[in-house]
């Protein structure tokens, strides 16, 4: 308040006194002079009064500026009035529980951003005008472009998914699901699900959800592709039993020649569909039990060893040797003498099958200080690698990440002359994962090919000193 406002205020606030000393005069009930001179000490009284409440007011006024502007502030000190000091602390009171308020707001924004982000799906906020106004670092990495303020369609230009989105903008459906594929090197399938979220989050009215779902699409196509190459590879003995039975009811009935010529076939074509059901079933058992861990004990230098010695005799007859070479002591592992015989088996057959003739299959088992990245986790642990060596003519590089595939082969021909299946290193596969294992396959064409399985080894005070040495 400026000084003329003051001055005119105390006027008014004195006036009134004023006026009962100067009708006490007229009265002669008090002397002019005295009434004068008390009028204008009563004015002089209150305009110090005045100035004071005054003065104690707009420092309370710049107290309130200071906590709007930035809720941080000193009380006024020395303030003469009770009413003013009661205003200034119930302002600090405010402020209080403003700051609390804020703080408390900001931690939980912190909060829910951080458990946002730690979501391992991608999620995007965004409001009814289809603009993103937020997302989590899952969805960045879906979408790198992705961007706060932008319209979705900028991002997302899949006609059913936005239909979706549409249908829970205009409240026809309380949430919705639609499948999206991401267009890429290699195709992504998602489900997302649209939602609306409270009205309490502002202008982010609608979630979307982001559920991966292409290893499950990837399933379904191997079990549809799978049910069909099962068919297939059954149907060929069965066509050639059957056109061979039909022969030899009809024209070939009595005929010894055709008969004699028929039957190694027709034995062939049955023992390969034996073959081919006993792997199916085998694949099938593997399967069931792959997300269980085995727990007896083996060991698997002697299982190699007694794989070798049974098929010394196979590999004899194409003039070959299995050369074992063992390079630690210890090779003992929790695991299942019974399936890990059975993957080495494969594994040693099929060097000895596609090998040249009159060379050698060399096994050896040492022991990994780096285990390929699929064993990280047993980085501190031992690991063995039993690597099956053979001389062939070589697997060409785009066909190593398929060979574990069931049913695919790199020549179809020579596969099945030689007896495959096509679903031996599939069973290998899933062996090597229900022991927590891998296997890595290298190839050179016209040299041959590396077929090493990683197991993790049972530890001990001796094998630990040897792990170190």
């Amino acid at each position: 308040m400026g000084f003329r406002q003051l001055i005119l205020t105390a006027l008014a606030i004195a006036f009134p006194a004023g006026v009962v000393f100067v009708v006490l005069a007229a009265m002669e009930l008090l002397g002019w002079g005295t009434a004068i001179v008390s009028a204008t000490l009563s004015w002089i009284g209150i305009t110090a009064m005045l100035r004071i409440y005054f003065g104690d007011l707009r420092r309370v006024a710049r107290y309130a500026t200071d906590l709007r502007d930035r809720f941080k502030g000193t009380p006024p000190q020395h303030i003469t009035f009770a009413a003013a000091s009661e205003l200034s602390s119930l302002y600090t009171q405010i402020a209080g529980a403003f700051r609390d308020r804020i703080a408390l707001l900001e931690a939980q924004t912190s909060t829910d951003a951080e458990i946002l982000d730690h979501l391992p799906n991608p999620v995007v906020m965004v409001n009814r005008h289809r603009v993103v106004t937020g997302f989590n670092q899952a969805a960045k990495g879906l979408f790198h472009n992705l961007e706060t303020g932008r319209d979705l369609t900028r991002f997302i230009r899949d006609p059913i998914l936005l239909d979706s989105f549409d249908d829970v903008a205009n409240e026809r459906e309380i949430m919705k699901h639609a499948e999206f594929v991401l267009a890429s090197d290699a195709h992504r399938h998602y489900d997302v699900l649209t939602a609306r979220l409270p009205a309490a989050t502002g202008d982010r009215n609608f979630v979307l959800s982001f559920s991966d779902l292409t290893e499950l699409r990837k399933l379904e196509q191997m079990r549809a592709d799978f049910a069909t190459d099962a068919g297939h590879e059954l149907r060929t003995p069965l066509s050639v039993l059957l056109g061979f039975i039909e022969t030899l009811e009809g024209p070939a009935k009595d005929d010894p020649d055709a008969l004699n010529q028929f039957l190694p076939v027709m034995r062939d074509q049955a023992q390969r569909m034996q073959h081919l059901i006993e792997d199916l079933l085998s694949l099938a058992r593997i399967e069931l039990n792959e997300h269980t861990p085995p727990s007896s004990d083996c060991d698997v230098g002697k299982v190699i060893s007694k794989v070798a010695e049974s098929l010394a005799m196979k590999a004899q007859t194409k003039g070959m040797n299995i050369r074992v070479t063992q390079e630690l002591e210890n090779t003992e592992m929790i695991g299942e003498e019974k399936e890990l015989t059975q993957v080495f088996v494969n594994l040693v057959e099929n060097a000895i099958k596609y090998g040249h003739s009159n060379t050698d299959v060399e096994v050896t088992i040492s022991l990994v200080k780096n285990p390929p990245g699929a064993l990280a986790r047993f980085r501190h642990d031992r690991i063995m690698a039993v690597a099956i060596r053979d001389h062939s003519d070589g697997i060409a590089r785009e066909h190593l990440p398929r060979l574990t595939e069931r049913f695919y082969r790199v020549d179809t021909a020579r596969s099945r002359a030689v007896g495959g299946t096509g679903l031996g290193l599939a069973i290998v596969k899933h062996l090597v994962q229900r022991h927590r294992g891998t296997m890595q396959i290298e190839s050179e064409q016209g040299v041959g090919s590396v077929f090493t399985v990683y197991l993790p080894a049972k530890t001990g005070d001796n094998v630990r000193k040897l792990h170190s040495a």
